[in-house]
């Protein structure tokens, strides 16, 4: 046992104590904490005042009211829901179609009637599209001010029924969760990528830390004093221990930055929840912000857990493939087929966002290869749901168990063998040597 904890404690030493560990964790915090305070770093820079457009108005319906101070009053109103959007009118005696002058505005806006109902020319010069929404919404409101003059009660009691709003009321049985599984698809791609990365630095550590023993000859030394398995079980350890360790800090720098860009630098701005920021950045409902991050920890717990145990699934199977290799470029040559298995998981989490409910994903999903990059991409997409998560995640640490079993063996025929047949054959011998062991 002592020996376990030796080999164990000098194996998690070789990767979590290293310069290169703080280096690439420092760098990784100062990414996520920028990444967190994007809405902050925009705020210091920002003066609070949004560029004003002017639009200028040349008034010919010849109605006698103040055009200009209608669309103001109405515009007024509507940027006071618009964040980012800043308009204003200046009056203009004439315009010439053939002949504009914009000057400092970005549209002239030209105001006609014919029989009572308002005739509107718009020219425009790179007017912003918040701007123009609310120039047009602005417009709609002055046309029925146009349509009013000189009409009879009457007329304009039946004209203010028929501008009353719909009521209605929408009736459900299922929540609508399209957007929030669109933002969380658009999420997952991004978390792939990590997931892939850690996986990959993972099996890479078992296999090299094994290779590099066994060329230089060590491993003879080492076999001569603990057993196979007991070697076995410390390298996938080691490693397995690492991805735990970095996975939880990871998640803790994301804790520590939101705690810092919403607490301590203020990207609430102390009125506005972080959902109802990030909706008005985004120009997003912040009710469908807010259920992403109700989904949020549920999906990150699925990821944390199927990046662990898969981890395990992968470094069990490398640890074993470079027991039968012989040098660093045997080793490289045997990992390339696996390397792509990988690759083919990794690619169609990228591209779930593309597919949507696609049978292929789902079939993969199953597939304990690819379920560890897969699976939480399809659960943030809405793709799969809790049970069939489950049902993923019990096949693969059923394969995983049933992957040490198999292979444990092998790793003890396999580690002081230096065959130099092909790839194949000597899986075959290694097979057959560890069923006569």
């Amino acid at each position: 046992m002592s020996k376990f904890k030796y080999l164990l404690k000098y194996g998690i030493k070789r990767r979590i104590g290293t310069k290169a560990f703080y280096i690439a964790n420092i760098v990784i915090f100062i990414a996520l904490l920028a990444l967190m305070n994007i809405p902050n770093i925009i705020a210091f820079f920002d003066d609070g005042e949004t560029s004003k457009e002017i639009v200028y108005v040349v008034d010919d319906t010849e109605k006698g009211l103040d055009s200009i101070a209608i669309l103001d009053q109405s515009a007024q109103a509507l940027l006071n829901m618009i964040p980012g959007a800043n308009i204003s009118f200046e009056t203009k005696d004439s315009v010439d179609p053939e002949n504009l002058d914009f000057g400092p505005s970005k549209a002239i806006v030209h105001l006609t009637t014919v029989d009572d109902i308002l005739v509107v020319d718009i020219y425009k010069d790179e007017l912003d599209t918040l701007n123009e929404t609310i120039l047009l919404q602005s417009l709609s409101v002055l046309k029925v001010q146009v349509w009013a003059v000189d009409k009879t009660q009457a007329e304009l009691d039946l004209i203010e029924d028929f501008n009353q709003p719909l009521v209605y009321e929408v009736h459900t049985q299922v929540d609508d969760t399209t957007t929030r599984d669109l933002i969380l698809s658009a999420i997952s791609v991004f978390v792939a990528i990590p997931i892939f990365i850690m996986l990959i630095m993972s099996v890479q550590f078992v296999g090299v830390d094994i290779i590099e023993e066994k060329s230089t000859k060590a491993i003879e030394f080492v076999m001569s004093t603990v057993p196979p398995q007991t070697h076995f079980m410390t390298k996938i350890l080691s490693s397995f221990v690492f991805l735990i360790v970095q996975a939880l800090l990871i998640f803790l720098y994301g804790l520590i930055a939101g705690f810092v860009s919403t607490q301590v630098l203020g990207a609430t701005n102390g009125q506005m929840s972080i959902s109802e920021l990030i909706g008005m950045l985004t120009e997003t409902d912040s009710s469908i912000i807010a259920s992403v991050f109700n989904a949020l920890p549920l999906a990150l717990a699925i990821t944390l857990i199927f990046m662990i145990v898969g981890g395990l699934f992968f470094m069990i199977f490398m640890a074993t493939l470079a027991s039968m290799s012989t040098s660093m470029e045997d080793f490289q040559s045997f990992q390339s087929p696996f390397m792509f298995t990988m690759l083919i998981g990794f690619y169609a989490a990228i591209f779930s966002i593309y597919l949507g409910d696609s049978v292929f994903l789902k079939v993969l999903a199953y597939i304990p290869l690819f379920s560890p990059i897969v699976v939480p991409t399809l659960y943030m997409s809405g793709v799969l749901s809790v049970i069939d998560v489950v049902i993923s995640f019990l096949i693969l640490i059923g394969s995983t168990i049933g992957m040490y079993y198999l292979l444990a063996p092998v790793y003890k025929a396999s580690i002081l063998s230096y065959d130099q047949s092909p790839f194949f054959q000597r899986i075959k011998k290694m097979f057959k040597r560890s069923k006569a062991m």
